[in-house]
């Protein structure tokens, strides 16, 4: 059993301990509910784009996929022989499982992906960048330095280089690997697929975009947007809107998804510290059990000792 002063330091360091993750907690429990309102302040936003873009491509006049891809080269279908993998993880650590989970998620992607076909991986984010280097995988673009508060210039410069990635034919399909906010205690890692856009990615995307779980599941309903098909009148014509609207909507989602993690990262983080706090304090009580039983056994024995002089 180690002696009191060693058992009164590790005391002392668990205390100070405490004091750190308690604030880190504090902080990260401010920094999630800002970034918990920016992302569900966006969602109905993005909802009502991601559902006319739904109409404007169902519409009469766009329904082969031969007419579509002469609108916009976001909506080439090609065979897929390069797929941009973006994996969205946070530029700093101590937020629980958040990262290894969207990275475990990123290396089962690559793993399960068709033969002959190249991953092209992007990395948001330092832990990507640093998973990836030590598996000694190529990156073919980085991105990090995003603020806990993203504003649509920050995440602009990665939907433009994927746009152009895209339309330039260097990659086939456009992935996104990333953590959905559902609650404060519960996220998800989504995989979706952004480009090309078609009505079954769409549909996918408006699914995933209103949550079936927590708290929040119902907020974009509230502005009674729905699914289904809506009359819409467009000037000067559905193909015009369709065509100025897809860049617009791509960023949009763009900005949706890295706002989503940012909110999963600080609510991992702040419940980790919670409970890196509660161990703590179950540590300070263990520890002041053996420090007293340490004493005891001390006084007992300078007793003992009296006693037999």
């Amino acid at each position: 059993m180690a002696n009191e002063r060693e058992i009164k330091n590790r005391i002392v360091a668990t205390k100070n301990i405490k004091q750190i993750t308690k604030a880190m907690e504090a902080v990260a429990a401010v920094k999630m509910r800002k970034s918990e309102q920016a992302a569900l302040a966006t969602r109905p936003y993005a909802l009502a784009a991601l559902q006319i873009l739904k109409n404007l491509s169902g519409s009469a006049s766009l329904r082969t996929e031969t007419d579509l891809a002469t609108l916009s080269p976001l909506l080439a279908q090609r065979p897929v022989t390069k797929i941009a993998l973006i994996v969205v993880t946070s530029d700093k650590g101590l937020a629980g499982a958040f990262n290894s989970n969207v990275l475990r998620r990123a290396e089962e992607f690559i793993k399960n992906a068709p033969a002959n076909t190249e991953i092209q991986i992007i990395s948001v984010g330092k832990k990507a960048k640093s998973h990836f280097e030590y598996a000694k995988k190529s990156i073919l673009k980085h991105f990090e330095g995003i603020g806990d508060l993203a504003k649509l210039n920050e995440t602009e410069p990665i939907a433009k280089f994927l746009e152009q990635l895209f339309a330039e034919e260097k990659t086939d399909q456009v992935v996104f690997i990333f953590t959905n906010f559902l609650s404060v205690l519960k996220q998800e890692v989504l995989t979706r697929s952004l480009l090309p856009f078609s009505e079954k990615t769409l549909e996918e995307i408006v699914k995933n975009t209103v949550p079936l779980r927590g708290r929040y599941s119902g907020i974009p309903n509230a502005l009674g947007l729905t699914t289904d098909n809506l009359p819409y009148i467009f000037e000067p014509s559905a193909e015009q809107v369709l065509r100025q609207l897809l860049p617009h909507l791509f960023y949009v989602e763009t900005h949706q998804i890295i706002l989503e993690a940012n909110a999963s990262e600080h609510s991992s983080r702040m419940v980790a510290m919670k409970n890196a706090s509660q161990n703590a304090v179950e540590l300070v009580e263990e520890l002041t059990l053996s420090y007293n039983k340490a004493r005891q056994a001390k006084i007992t024995k300078e007793l003992l000792e009296i006693a037999n002089v």
